[in-house]
């Protein structure tokens, strides 16, 4: 295959957007070279220069099936363990899962080739703007899977992830694209002065989101906003295997372990609130008179509140009626009603997508005969001068759910998660990072309770505290006061913009694709730079 010729140009695009797809998987926290988050997208940008809108698309396809085969390797160890497929077939599952999560980021590709910037510098905003667009999509589009976005890393160092008080999430991962495009830049233009201004530029947007960014954070410390009375409340991570749940013959030991650990830090921590994990309780409330009868002498005898997860029915004598995932509060007065209902299911682990058809795949979930029903939001949990916003598992990774519960008044954010499904994988991490945002963007302190890990706290502007994974122990935090980050502050922006940012971007693409295809007059034969051949046509 002769140098130049096109089988060989398209050979080299996809090897390169192969490799982006690689360097981007690599800043997740399976291995967190975050410091290639600059440069990870780079090769992706050059693969789609110059390219058509199908052959981009399919390099941006490629791209999208490396990263997420990377980044999702956690589910073949779920499908395998808990699902009970082969380990040929769970690989499969992932290859599917990345091949279906890949299809945005081929639609991106080829939007970027659609618009045909002009230029260097006019790729920068074209490619922040359609990011911004794809990972909108993969948020909303078939249910959504806002998992591992391209700024989920940059949890680990605050400073930089502070422009989602701003933005949004997709604002620091705007900046990131743009940073890339610039460095692209330097390798694209011509002649000293031109590479010197877009490196310039290269370094400046990090550099300026850092600044900006610490400034913030000091501003968050002194910022005066309204009193709360001191929260004390202590998060368990019980360390319960997953396999443990299903043995009927563990239940009971389970059961007492729970509610001794319970004990013990409600006597060592004096706390208001004693948080536990998803699942951690083996019967559903509802069902389970002990149950009921247990935690509210404990409440009593401990003059303590538990959080805890639960499956709720709003008619439980009736079989056929719909089943929540749900969080409840218990006091000594008994249950704080009405509960939260979890708002995202996990396909295939909560309810089979078009059951009609997939009857025979069963949820992985084992809690009740069948799919669990979603629920439609509602007021925050109340506890005293508290309001408490809650997220059940998977769905903290969604940024509207918690910004609409601090609109409707919530000044706590709380997340009860089962992660043990993941084993020891990344997976843990990386639905933390997805976590943390939420504080950023809403103003409001997270806590967190695990199974197995991560357990811990987010404060205003996004810095984690958390204790061991896979240790059986627990955290305590007081959050309120006037000041400091151990308390929420004022909504800052994102809160009142929620998807400006997304609407503003696919604005400007929308325009651009008009601007090409519209109003300006068809291309007439002549010389052409080909940026791909370096020569003139």
């Amino acid at each position: 295959m002769p140098d130049g010729s096109p089988a060989s140009r398209r050979v080299r695009r996809l090897l390169l957007a192969a490799l982006s797809g690689g360097l981007a998987a690599l800043t997740t926290p399976s291995t967190s070279l975050v410091f290639l988050l600059p440069v990870a997208l780079v090769p992706l940008m050059l693969a789609v220069e110059g390219d058509g809108v199908k052959g981009a698309a399919v390099s941006g396809g490629l791209f999208g099936v490396c990263f997420w085969v990377a980044t999702v390797q956690w589910i073949g160890f779920t499908v395998h363990h808990f699902g009970g497929f082969a380990w040929p077939l769970a690989a499969l599952a992932v290859l599917i899962a990345a091949l279906i999560l890949a299809v945005p980021l081929a639609a991106m590709a080829g939007l970027v080739a659609a618009v045909e910037p002009a230029g260097p510098l006019a790729a920068v905003p074209v490619w922040a703007a359609a990011w911004v667009l794809q990972e909108a999509v993969r948020t909303s589009f078939l249910g959504g899977f806002p998992w591992a976005l391209l700024a989920a890393p940059l949890v680990s160092f605050p400073p930089l992830a502070q422009s989602a008080a701003l933005g949004g999430v997709f604002l620091p991962g705007a900046l990131i694209v743009a940073t890339n495009g610039l460095v692209l830049g330097v390798w694209r233009s011509a002649g000293p002065r031109r590479k010197a201004a877009f490196a310039a530029g290269a370094l400046l947007v990090p550099a300026a989101a850092w600044v900006l960014g610490a400034a913030r954070i000091r501003a968050v410390a002194a910022e005066i906003a309204p009193d709360l009375p001191p929260l004390r409340l202590s998060l368990l991570q019980p360390n319960v295997e997953q396999t443990v749940r299903f043995d009927a013959g563990r239940s009971e030991r389970t059961y007492r372990d729970l509610l001794e650990q319970t004990r013990e830090v409600a006597r060592r921590e004096l706390p208001d609130v004693v948080v536990w994990p998803e699942s951690a309780a083996p019967w559903a409330w509802q069902t389970s008179s002990r149950f009921q009868s247990d935690l509210v002498a404990l409440c009593q005898e401990e003059r303590i509140a538990v959080l805890f997860n639960t499956i709720w029915s709003e008619a439980p004598e009736d079989d056929d009626a719909p089943y929540y995932n749900s969080a409840l509060l218990v006091t000594p007065a008994g249950p704080v009603l009405p509960p939260y209902h979890k708002q995202r299911l996990v396909p295939f682990g909560e309810y089979v997508p078009l059951g009609a058809v997939l009857r025979r795949i069963r949820p992985i979930s084992q809690a009740v005969p069948g799919s669990f029903s979603p629920g439609v939001g509602g007021p925050p949990i109340p506890f005293g001068a508290w309001r408490l916003g809650g997220a059940v598992c998977y769905e903290v990774v969604y940024p509207w759910i918690a910004r609409r519960h601090v609109q409707h008044g919530a000044n706590l954010l709380f997340t009860l998660t089962n992660d043990a499904w993941f084993g020891t994988l990344s997976a843990r991490r990386q639905h933390w990072q997805g976590a943390a945002f939420r504080s950023i963007e809403t103003g409001v302190p997270l806590v967190r309770a695990a199974i197995t890990g991560l357990t811990g706290w987010v404060d205003a502007v996004g810095r984690g505290h958390w204790i061991p994974p896979d240790e059986k122990g627990s955290m305590t935090v007081t959050l309120g006061g006037p000041s400091g980050f151990a308390r929420p502050v004022l909504p800052p922006p994102a809160v009142r913009a929620g998807n400006l940012l997304v609407w503003v971007c696919a604005g400007g693409l929308f325009v651009g694709i008009l601007r090409l295809r519209v109003f300006q007059p068809r291309k007439t034969a002549g010389i052409v730079h080909d940026p791909e051949r370096g020569t003139q046509r």
